[in-house]
């Protein structure tokens, strides 16, 4: 199916988030400042970053890192995240092998736990975890992905129809160090569409610690300023 939205703006989680839309993908995230998606010009050194040359996404304060890569469905894909001047932690799903047609790329950013502030940051209350869900006809296949803190060494996602999918959390690299990362396929027969993406969308989302107790929750419905109660998520 192919997907194609203008560039929006609506409230999400609480607060505003931006989203820019390329053919062909639909995302939506929760608990975000800014989400940015635009075409992947160029994957290589720290410098030539699609989400660097396009001037749309927030200036970095150190060199972007490749926290998480995989393979879904036999499509290579990486997770890059780093902090930024003006919007917190900025994280970008990106086809690895996508650079040529400029195809997939998405990036979400938002003020977080772990993440030190400058002088320019926003005032938006530091957030806990995030969560982006994308729906890549070609590259990747629907996936969810986003961050936790550090206690988190899971995130449990839960469906509307009451389904859970639980996916280990990784460290990131320094000056990431303090903060964790998940990405994870969802079903194969599961698309986005303008029409029904708020009810794809999970329920909640929640960070879990090595004894199961819930350390961090995003659940939609109740967040404000992208912040849950943990009760909600249980």
């Amino acid at each position: 199916m192919t997907t194609e939205i203008d560039v929006t703006e609506r409230a999400v989680g609480g607060r505003r988030a931006r989203r820019f839309a390329p053919r062909r993908l639909l995302l939506l995230s929760f608990a975000v400042f800014a989400a940015v998606l635009v075409p992947l010009a160029a994957v290589g050194a720290a410098n030539d970053w699609w989400f660097l040359k396009t001037g749309a996404a927030p200036v970095p304060t150190t060199a972007p890192q490749v926290v998480m890569e995989g393979e879904w469905n036999g499509r290579p894909w990486q997770l890059v995240a780093y902090p930024s001047a003006t919007h917190g932690l900025c994280i970008s799903m990106t086809p690895k092998d996508s650079a040529a047609r400029g195809e997939g790329g998405a990036m979400a950013c938002g003020p977080f736990v772990g993440i030190a502030r400058t002088p320019e940051s926003k005032t938006s209350p530091d957030i806990s975890i995030t969560v982006s869900a994308g729906d890549a006809t070609e590259k990747p296949p629907v996936n969810i992905w986003g961050a936790v803190i550090e206690p988190a060494s899971a995130v449990e996602i839960r469906s509307r129809d009451g389904s859970v999918l639980r996916v280990p959390t990784f460290a990131g690299p320094e000056p990431l160090q303090h903060v964790r990362f998940y990405a994870a396929q969802l079903p194969a027969n599961l698309h986005m569409t303008p029409e029904n993406v708020t009810s794809v969308f999970p329920s909640w989302v929640a960070g879990l610690d090595a004894s199961g107790n819930v350390v961090a929750c995003l659940a939609p419905r109740t967040a404000k300023n992208g912040i849950s109660a943990l009760s909600d998520c249980r």
